[in-house]
C-alpha cells in the first residue's frame, strides 16, 4: 500500500510540474509578506497546573503574559494557460507537537509552521510540503478571537495534567511533510462539493528530517515525536447557499499505521513506563468525524463529532475515544461574540497525577473518562487588522484513577489580548 501511494505521489508531482513548465511564457512571480502579533494577558486558577513534588514548596502562579507571532511569505505566479503556482513559508513561535512536552508552547524560538509548493488550475489544487492538509476542509463549532474551546486557553495550563480535546478530533494544526490534493468545487451556484486527500509518510515529521529506520530510536531515526506513519486523510465538504441561509457540512476519515517504534521512546510517551503497555507499539488507527455550520443574518450555529478509534493507544487501552462540540457565533458591525462547549473522553498518555509528585496515573491507563470545556469570548475590531479580544474557558475532567475522586479536577482561564494581523 505504501509503495503504491509513494509511486502515485511521484507521478502526480511530475505530471503537474510538467504541465506548468510547458505553459510559457509565465508571468513574474510576486511576493507577499503577512503575519500577526498577538499579545495575551492570561489568568488561570485550578487546573492542577502545578503539581508539587513531596517536600517541595512549588506554588501556583495565576497570571502571566504571552506573545505569539507569525510571519508568512507567499510567492505567486501565473502561467499563460491560467495555471497558478506558488510557495508558502511561515515561521512562528507557537506550541508544537515536537515540544519537549507536546503543545506546551514554543517560547521565543521560531519554528517552521508551513513550507510548501502548490499548483492550481482546472484540475484542482495540489500542495507539496509542510502544511495542514485536507483537515482544512473540516468544520465544527464556530469561534471568535482567541478561539474559546479551540484556542489559547491551553497555553496557560499544564498539558501533563489537563487533557487537550480538540473540536477537530485529530490535531488541526498538524503540518507533517505531505502531499495534498483538492478537487475543483463541483456543482452549481446553490450547491457545491469538494474533496481533499492527503498522504504523509510520518506523522509530525517536518522539513528535511528523514526517518531511515523503524523500531527503537537510533542515530539514524530522526523522528522521536510520534509512533505513527502512513497517514491518509480524506475530507469531503459540502456548501449550500439557500439565501439568506448558508450551510457548510463536512465529513472526514483519517487512517494511520503503527511504525513499530515503542510509545515510550517518543515524545508522546517518553518516561511513561507506568502506563500499561507503554513500552509496546501503538495500534493502527482509523479516525472519523462529521461537522456542520449554518449561518444566517450574522448568526452562525455549528458543531461536530469525532471518533479517534485507536489513535495513540497501546495494548490494554481499548476504551472509546471520542468528542462532541457545539457552538454559536454572532457578528455585527465591529463586534463578534461566541460561546462553545466540548465534551470528550479518551487516552492521554502524557498525563501525570497531580499532587503525587508527578507520578503516573495510579491504575496505569491514563484514560480520561469525562472532559468538559465551556468557552465564551468576544472580539472588537478597532481598525482593519487590529482587534481586542477576551476569552473565558471553564474546564473539568475525571481521570479513570484507582483512588476514588483523586483524578477529578478542573479550573478556568481568562484571556485578554491585543492582536494585529497584517
Amino acid at each position: 500500500m505504501r509503495k503504491i501511494l509513494l509511486a502515485t505521489t511521484a507521478l502526480i508531482g511530475v505530471a503537474f510540474a510538467g504541465a506548468a513548465q510547458a505553459a510559457a511564457p509565465a508571468s513574474p512571480i510576486s511576493l507577499n509578506v503577512g503575519g500577526y502579533d498577538d499579545f495575551v494577558a492570561g489568568y488561570q486558577s485550578g487546573g492542577a497546573s502545578v503539581s508539587p513534588a513531596t517536600g517541595a514548596d512549588n506554588k501556583q502562579r495565576h497570571a502571566d503574559f504571552e506573545d505569539e507571532f507569525k510571519i508568512a511569505f507567499d510567492a505567486l505566479g501565473k502561467a499563460s494557460n491560467g495555471v497558478e503556482y506558488g510557495a508558502n513559508i511561515s515561521l512562528w513561535n507557537g506550541a508544537e507537537a515536537t515540544d519537549s512536552t507536546p503543545w506546551s508552547g514554543g517560547g521565543s524560538g521560531l519554528d517552521v509552521n508551513s513550507a510548501y509548493v502548490w499548483l492550481s488550475g482546472a484540475f484542482g489544487k495540489v500542495l507539496f510540503g509542510d502544511e495542514h492538509g485536507a483537515s482544512d476542509l473540516f468544520v465544527y463549532a464556530p469561534t471568535v478571537g482567541e478561539g474559546q474551546i479551540d484556542g489559547r486557553y491551553h497555553d496557560f495550563v499544564s498539558s501533563t495534567h489537563i487533557a487537550f480535546f480538540m473540536p477537530s478530533g485529530f490535531d488541526n494544526t498538524e503540518h507533517s511533510t505531505k502531499v495534498t490534493y483538492y478537487t475543483p468545487k463541483v456543482g452549481n451556484d446553490m450547491n457545491k462539493v469538494q474533496l481533499g486527500v492527503s498522504y504523509a509518510p510520518e506523522l509530525y515529521n517536518y522539513g528535511q528530517s528523514i526517518v531511515k529506520t523503524q523500531g527503537p530510536l537510533t542515530t539514524n531515526s530522526l523522528n522521536g515525536t510520534s509512533p505513527d506513519q502512513d497517514i491518509i486523510k480524506g475530507v469531503l465538504q459540502y456548501t449550500g447557499n439557500f439565501k439568506p441561509v448558508n450551510v457548510t457540512a463536512s465529513g472526514e476519515f483519517i487512517h494511520g499505521g503503527a511504525s513499530h517504534t515503542p510509545l515510550d521512546t517518543t515524545t508522546f510517551g517518553a518516561g511513561l513506563a507506568g502506563v500499561t503497555g507503554a513500552t509496546g507499539d501503538t495500534h493502527d488507527f482509523n479516525s472519523w468525524g462529521f461537522g456542520t455550520q449554518v449561518a444566517f443574518d450574522g448568526v452562525t450555529l455549528g458543531g461536530g463529532y469525532t471518533n479517534l478509534g485507536d489513535y495513540n493507544t497501546v495494548e490494554g487501552q481499548s476504551k472509546n475515544q471520542s468528542s462532541f462540540n457545539l457552538g454559536a457565533k454572532y457578528e455585527f458591525d465591529k463586534v463578534g461574540v461566541a460561546a462553545s462547549w466540548i465534551n470528550g473522553r479518551g487516552y492521554d498518555n502524557i498525563l501525570t497525577a497531580p499532587g503525587t509528585g508527578d507520578t503516573t496515573i495510579a491504575n496505569g491507563t491514563n484514560y480520561v473518562k469525562s472532559f468538559n470545556a465551556y468557552g465564551a469570548g468576544a472580539t472588537y475590531t478597532w481598525f482593519p487588522g487590529l482587534t481586542s479580544n477576551i476569552d473565558g474557558v471553564l474546564y473539568d475532567q475525571k481521570v479513570d484513577d484507582a483512588a476514588p475522586d483523586s483524578g477529578k479536577y478542573g479550573g478556568y482561564t481568562v484571556l485578554v489580548s491585543q492582536r494585529l494581523a497584517f
